[in-house]
């Protein structure tokens, strides 16, 4: 049978999380509908080129309205012209996805909307797809507009029982699509031991929200400075964003700039794909990691992460996977030994978390395909 589908609410393959869910979904697509017909409509379309994303076609943003939209003092007043090449793509027998994953935990998610207003007026089908929202977002309008969906595939517990105490009937729980990813071999540096590499991951966007301004740096200076000097483990810095406005390869070139004892660590390259990053994860002992689908590499590799979390996502989905005692949310970092402290936790239980991880691992993946299934 022939679809057309239009994925939507993407903003680029330097985003290594985004190409993450975007090649999952085109993988899990093309095995359930092979004669169907993809659209992809992205922020970065040259991103997604570099990286190999696999569609029919694009549609991009009007830049001309995207830079008057700037300057408006009326929010959202350009979003049907900015992505009018993707609104025009819409028709009754479209299946629009929306794959941003947590747009809807932002205030511009109106933008969205647009979009999705778009594929009902015309009778098509709107899916928010290996979605997390913020439970504190669900204002009225957001709700009628959820409910207005499809379907809505909550990727984690949090966000599919806040939606079910909105009254939602449409939401269904699936875990991230991005478990089914694959791995990509990639030559590992020299200093890399494999099984017995800490990996590190470090955001922008969680040293922008913490509570006291160098706290998160300090401890992760303070874990790699305990690491080196009293255990036998390597350490990888590993970036996983690298675009422009959110770089994590800048952050961590800055870090490790700041080590002193350099012989036993290692800056990942910035110009890997999710696959790569995935393969460079799933060889590491233990992972401490600020992006979500970072920690979902892991996870989905067995390797015992401590997420450092931000917002529901990372809360979720490690409580899900019975890990939620391995979340360092944003406000208890206020001490400087703060995480070498849940480090020391996550080495005295590594082996039964990785025994759990093993458990769960078929049933990740059961339940991401299961999203697939449900289109029909």
């Amino acid at each position: 049978m022939n679809r057309k589908f239009l994925l939507y609410g993407h903003g680029g393959s330097y985003n290594h999380g985004a190409e993450a869910i975007i090649k999952s979904t085109i993988k899990l697509i093309k095995n359930n509908y092979p004669n169907s017909h993809i659209i992809l409509s992205t922020h970065f379309k040259q991103q997604d080129i570099e990286f190999g994303v696999d569609v029919h076609e694009y549609c991009e943003r009007d830049m001309y309205y995207v830079e008057l939209d700037k300057s408006s003092y009326v929010k959202g007043k350009y979003d049907t012209l900015i992505y009018k090449t993707t609104i025009d793509k819409i028709d009754k027998d479209t299946v629009c996805l929306s794959v941003g994953g947590d747009n809807y935990c932002y205030d511009n998610w109106r933008k969205w909307k647009v979009i999705h207003e778009r594929a009902i007026e015309v009778g098509a089908k709107s899916v928010l797809w290996s979605c997390s929202i913020e439970p504190s977002m669900l204002c009225d309008e957001m709700v009628e507009t959820l409910k207005s969906h499809s379907l809505i595939t909550a990727r984690e517990s949090i966000t599919y029982n806040s939606l079910l105490k909105k009254g939602l009937k449409n939401v269904e729980l699936c875990s991230d699509v991005a478990f089914l990813l694959g791995k990509k071999k990639v030559e590992l540096p020299n200093s890399f031991v494999v099984g017995n590499t800490l990996g590190i991951n470090l955001s922008p966007l969680i040293v922008r929200r913490e509570e006291r301004k160098g706290i998160i740096v300090r401890n992760i200076l303070n874990v790699i400075d305990y690491v080196i000097n009293n255990t036998d483990m390597n350490i990888a810095l590993i970036p996983h964003v690298v675009m422009s406005m959110d770089n994590d390869y800048e952050m961590l070139n800055g870090l490790y700039e700041l080590i002193e004892k350099k012989d036993r660590v290692c800056l990942i390259s910035d110009k890997l794909s999710a696959s790569e990053y995935k393969y460079i994860i799933s060889n590491c002992r233990l992972g401490i990691f600020a992006r979500t689908h970072a920690t979902i590499a892991g996870y989905s590799s067995c390797v015992p992460v401590l997420a450092l979390g931000y917002s529901v996502k990372a809360e979720g989905i490690a409580l899900d996977l019975g890990c939620e005692d391995y979340v360092v949310p944003l406000d208890e970092f206020i001490e400087e030994r703060t995480l070498e402290k849940k480090l020391l936790k996550l080495v005295f239980n590594e082996n039964d978390i990785r025994n759990m991880l093993k458990g769960k691992y078929e049933l990740c993946r059961k339940n991401a395909n299961k999203a697939i299934s449900l289109l029909s």
